[in-house]
């Protein structure tokens, strides 16, 4: 049986839209986070790079009025699958080069951002 990629991940993971401009060897580009955790990231991006691409990422923090610059490389990617029913070009990515207070502050809004789905209460049927 193949284990759940959640049971895997070493970071708890949350929905947070984070804006990121994305900088590699031969191009520049926006996208956001579709998810974060304290290791790594999905974002959607109009053209996702392919799987081991190293990358140069800035993601902006609205909320604090900051910016977080880490290094990554592509683990996996929309790019490299020849679907063409896949609705959302994106890729994941894991950080590679991250100071230990932008991975302390990812885990914080990652955190908190759990806790705040936790205590929202189910809608009524």
């Amino acid at each position: 049986m193949t284990p759940n990629i959640g049971e895997r991940r070493k970071h708890p993971r949350a929905l947070i839209e984070w804006p990121v401009t994305i900088k590699t060897k031969r191009t520049v580009m926006e996208g956001v986070t579709l998810n974060i955790s304290a290791g790594g990231a999905t974002i959607r991006c109009e053209k996702p790079q392919k799987s081991d691409e190293v990358l140069e990422m800035t993601i902006r923090i609205p909320e604090a009025g900051s910016s977080l610059v880490v290094g990554a490389e592509v683990v996996w990617s929309s790019a490299d699958i020849s679907d063409d029913e896949l609705k959302t070009p994106s890729m994941g990515v894991r950080f590679t080069h991250i100071a230990d207070h932008h991975r302390w502050f990812i885990s914080s809004a990652v955190m908190m951002s759990i806790k705040q789905e936790r205590s929202v209460p189910p809608l009524n049927k």
